[in-house]
């Protein structure tokens, strides 16, 4: 069932925030900002996901693990743990090394491995900028995917909301294209990496996908 979370900032902000998840994992996240104070206040819709730690990956040329996200003009953006970490300096402080695209409108953000995935996904109609960064907290490292909206003007005595998904789960083809088509995600396919030989890799797929599922076999699947 829906939850709904409540909290009162004790100066005249009201925050809601009512969370949602399907049977695959894609969780839809309504916020609501009331301003009970006397002048307005400005807000930006923000998701992020992060990762504490490098994790082992498998290292195939032919296989992306690491940052990944659908930005705007530039499409498909995939950057390994180690190219993040050769990216000039973001923001203040010199921490913080990442890559940010501004302007953007559609798309994702996130985090994949082989199997699983983790993406911020924003209101598809609404530009945002897209950002990717690596900081050190301690002797850990973070990586973090993020998307952040225009900013909102909440007026005294009014309630503004704002919707994202978030994608956490398994990187299944036909959950995937589903939530391509019902949600409006634009491109959400590539968070499926086919590789430079998509236009065989895909129908391929498709192929034994669909021989499995009337032989209930891979093997005979894969002969077929």
């Amino acid at each position: 069932k829906p939850l709904t979370l409540t909290w009162d900032n004790g100066q005249g902000l009201v925050f809601k925030r009512l969370l949602a998840v399907d049977d695959k994992f894609m969780f839809t996240i309504r916020d609501e900002v009331e301003n009970k104070g006397g002048s307005a206040v400005t807000l930006y819709p923000y998701g992020l996901v992060s990762r504490w730690g490098k994790p082992q990956t498998q290292g195939y040329y032919v296989l992306h693990e690491g940052m990944i996200g659908v930005l705007g003009g530039d499409g498909l953006q995939e950057y390994t743990y180690d190219s993040l970490a050769k990216e000039p300096v973001y923001g203040s402080g010199g921490a913080t090394k990442g890559k940010a695209w501004n302007g953007v409108t559609g798309g994702f953000a996130g985090i994949t491995d082989k199997y699983w995935a983790a993406t911020a996904i924003p209101d598809q109609n609404v530009p945002y900028t897209g950002v990717f960064t690596e900081r050190t907290d301690g002797a850990t490292k973070v990586y973090q995917a993020s998307v952040r909206s225009d900013a909102r003007t909440v007026e005294p005595g009014t309630t503004v909301a704002a919707t994202q998904h978030l994608f956490a789960g398994a990187k299944e083809v036909n959950a995937i294209n589903e939530y391509e088509r019902s949600l409006g995600i634009k491109k959400f396919d590539l968070l499926i990496d086919w590789g430079w030989f998509y236009f065989i890799t895909k129908p391929m797929f498709r192929a034994l996908d669909f021989f499995f599922h009337l032989f209930g076999n891979f093997g005979v699947s894969i002969l077929v």
